[in-house]
């Protein structure tokens, strides 16, 4: 019953050191506003090219 308990402990360990480094990574992507900065160099110029590459057949006036 003992290797039980200490088993589980140690898991239960290992999962609390898991959420915390899990919860440092997104606290420091939320304060140095990282989603916001790749979402504009990365995606946001992908995303331009593959529009401006489509053929269009209508044009806006």
């Amino acid at each position: 019953m003992g290797k039980i308990v200490v088993f589980l402990l140690k898991m239960l360990g290992k999962l609390a050191l898991a959420a915390l480094i899990l919860f440092v990574a997104t606290f420091t992507l939320y304060i140095t506003n990282a989603e916001n900065k790749l979402i504009y160099y990365v995606v946001r110029p992908f995303l331009n090219r593959h529009y401006d590459a489509q053929v269009r057949d209508r044009r806006i006036v």
